[in-house]
């Protein structure tokens, strides 16, 4: 029973109830190739969880004034090189109470495109799924507490039996006593193991919920956050206000705060099957990376592609050579629990956006 309460609290601490992104695993296969993972591999697999909260990335954090013009201003830094490089200058991380996604610029003005789960997991289709994540997560931290409370109160008698037994051993006939604290010594062993359990159990309880608990509480915050903070390509930070999200699609309108000019990403709707495409995001807490493959096909409407999606690319633009969206990088279809070159990456196309928003972008 202490072995499943023990496990049972572990897998709670480890429990990432909704964000945009997820805990993620790596490790390296018999043939060296490196392995990503959303979930706890076996224990053969030596596998590091990444702290991708607080990974680098590819700027230093500057403070320094951009201006108004924010796509000369990014232009001049970075003097990009090519389409993709120049793409890049319109794609953001997206900082919200419960994780982390990406975005991208599609005015002049300073309109972000992201996904409406990245902004407001609470809005989309898959939060009845997450509400019972986080039931079932209620359930076993109170089984948890329960087992706890019966364990204290055993233990409680097992100390008083013990104090007890040492009384009879002070008054025990001389010829017994020998025998009697060899028995003593061997449950107060015994009573100091559990105890040490115990403390241990414990520990890992309060760690347990509070965690949930922290979780919890920004879960409630995200259903009333409407600004949120958005970094740029050199780590410049600004805030940026919800505008509207997408009754039916998995789709959000920010736009920052402030008068900018803003550099911008234009959409077609001419692709492809077998087109060579690239995403830009923030995979991994990481930012500004690009990975490239192609377009598969399509399938409900959805861009399929074998583009690399990582958690954390939630929001960012699939794209042309030429650096145009074609679709909004949305979710990822997995033949096994590995996160590699066997994902599916599912991406809304860009028609759906521009009907979407019509009346706020154009």
């Amino acid at each position: 029973m202490s072995q499943r309460i023990v496990s049972t609290l572990i897998m709670l601490v480890s429990l990432y109830i909704v964000s945009s992104h997820a805990e993620v695993y790596r490790y390296k296969d018999e043939e060296g190739k490196w392995h990503f993972t959303n979930v706890i591999p076996s224990e053969d697999k030596n596998a590091v969880l990444l702290d991708v909260d607080n990974a680098e990335t590819k700027f230093e954090s500057t403070n320094k004034k951009t201006g108004k013009d924010l796509q000369a201003y990014l232009t001049d830094l970075i003097q990009p090189n090519n389409d993709i490089e120049k793409a890049t200058l319109s794609v953001v991380k997206i900082e919200t109470p419960t994780g982390s996604g990406s975005g991208f610029f599609v005015s002049e003005q300073g309109h972000i495109i992201t996904n409406k789960h990245v902004v407001r997991i609470t809005a989309t289709k898959y939060w009845k799924s997450e509400q019972q994540k986080i039931e079932t997560g209620e359930l076993k931290i109170e089984e948890a507490r329960e087992y706890l409370q019966q364990k204290k109160l055993e233990m409680q008698k097992y100390e008083k039996d013990l104090a007890d037994y040492k009384k009879r051993i002070v008054i025990a006939a001389e010829d017994d006593k020998a025998a009697m604290q060899n028995t003593y010594n061997y449950y107060l062993k015994r009573y100091n193991n559990q105890k040490k359990e115990q403390k241990k159990i414990t520990a890992d309880y309060i760690k347990a919920k509070d965690a949930f608990s922290k979780q919890k509480r920004k879960i409630r915050q995200s259903r009333i956050t409407n600004t949120f903070k958005v970094i740029l390509k050199d780590n410049t930070e600004f805030q940026a206000n919800l505008v509207k999200l997408s009754p039916e699609f998995d789709l959000a309108l920010l736009q920052l705060t402030g008068i900018y000019k803003t550099p911008f990403l234009k959409n077609t709707n001419h692709f492809t099957q077998g087109m060579d495409v690239y995403a830009i995001g923030s995979p991994l807490g990481f930012k500004d990376y690009v990975s490239k493959g192609i377009i598969m096909g399509q399938e409900r409407g959805n861009i399929v592609t074998d583009t690399q999606i990582l958690p954390g690319n939630s929001g960012g633009p699939l794209i042309t050579p030429d650096g145009e969206v074609v679709g909004i990088n949305t979710a990822v279809y997995r033949a096994g629990e590995t996160i590699g070159s066997e994902v599916f990456g599912y991406a809304i196309p860009t028609s759906i956006v521009e009907k979407e928003f019509a009346s706020e972008l154009y």
